[in-house]
């Protein structure tokens, strides 16, 4: 691998600081509205009004969440919801429970997604049911 591509695009197991993993998704793989979007003035008001409604606890496990562990997810995703701002289409996961959501995400079509309740992610994410 050349040093400039190894420079260009990190690795999960590179020794780049997490801002600079962050830095990279956000410029190169996230799609420019969501990267606008979530780096707004309206939607940091949102995201922590949910932190503090939500008491930094999951929506799955009921766990207390740190700051380093948690992430404010739309339940209908944002490309699908009339509203991203929506705080009652809002809740709080820790990184492991939004990256599982996201990948049962990817398996499922636009109505199923618009269909979805915190009851029935709570239960695929836990792996209590499967969503028919």
């Amino acid at each position: 691998m050349s040093q400039s591509y190894r420079h260009n695009q990190p690795s999960t197991d590179s020794k780049l600081s997490k801002s600079s993993r962050n830095h990279y998704y956000n410029q190169f793989k996230r799609d420019k509205e969501a990267n606008q979007f979530y780096h707004s003035k309206p939607w940091t008001q949102t995201r922590d009004y949910v932190k503090v409604r939500d008491l930094m606890t999951s929506g799955v496990s009921g766990k207390m969440l740190t700051d380093h562990n948690y992430i404010v997810d739309h339940i209908i995703p944002r490309r699908l919801c009339d509203n991203p701002l929506d705080d009652r289409n809002l809740w709080l996961l820790s990184r492991q429970e939004h990256n599982t959501k996201t990948k049962l995400e990817e398996t499922m079509t636009d109505q199923q997604l618009k269909s979805m309740t915190k009851t029935k992610w709570k239960q695929l994410i836990k792996g209590d049911g499967v969503y028919g």
